[in-house]
């Protein structure tokens, strides 16, 4: 377990102590379940608005409620990038490092601020840009798909040896930690 010492101006010096890898792959895991939650809702909004202009499926629905159906769904994402934004902003915690007891805060122990969530959801963007560089390479390679199947892959394992990278790492910090600059401490 590491530890460093952080203080700045008139704050007495406290100790910070790095979350670990199972902690932060179990907030992970229940952060997953909140987003998945997130998509449901939208999912089931736009579902519900075109089940009404169906009237329940007597008549075809119009071609509103199905662009309001898309609309929800387009939305989904954006609500992904607020669901971290604003946690981050607000605490320095999303739902599921609340409830593993973890926090987000800046390489010196100061707390993240809204330029510091900014900097750490575009560097968990990194993750989607690896897997969207993948889909497009196995995209352009369909023809063979040795070759498509092997660029996923390859970009799939870089996305996975940016987390995994915490597990190894004296301070904890995956790949995205080290584009925002933050580490993750336990509350103690």
């Amino acid at each position: 377990m590491g530890s460093r010492s952080a203080g700045g101006g008139n704050r007495p010096a406290f100790r910070l102590h790095y979350a670990s890898f199972e902690s932060r792959v179990a907030a992970g895991a229940l952060d997953v379940l909140v987003l998945f939650i997130i998509a449901s809702l939208f999912v089931t909004a736009g579902s519900l608005i075109v089940l009404i202009s169906s009237d329940f499926e007597r008549v075809e629905p119009s071609s509103t409620a199905l662009s309001a159906f898309w609309v929800c769904v387009a939305l989904i994402p954006v609500a992904f990038l607020l669901y971290f934004f604003i946690g981050l902003a607000w605490k320095g915690q999303t739902v599921g490092a609340a409830v593993m007891q973890l926090m987000v805060v800046r390489s010196d122990g100061r707390p993240l601020g809204v330029l510091g969530a900014m900097a750490r959801v575009i560097g968990l963007l990194a993750y989607v840009l690896l897997a969207g560089i993948g889909i497009v390479g196995a995209y352009a390679l369909r023809e063979s798909t040795v070759a498509a199947g092997a660029v996923l892959a390859a970009a799939l394992v870089l996305a996975a040896l940016g987390i995994l990278w915490a597990a190894f790492d004296r301070h904890r910090r995956t790949l995205h930690d080290r584009l925002a600059g933050t580490i993750v401490v336990r509350l103690v």
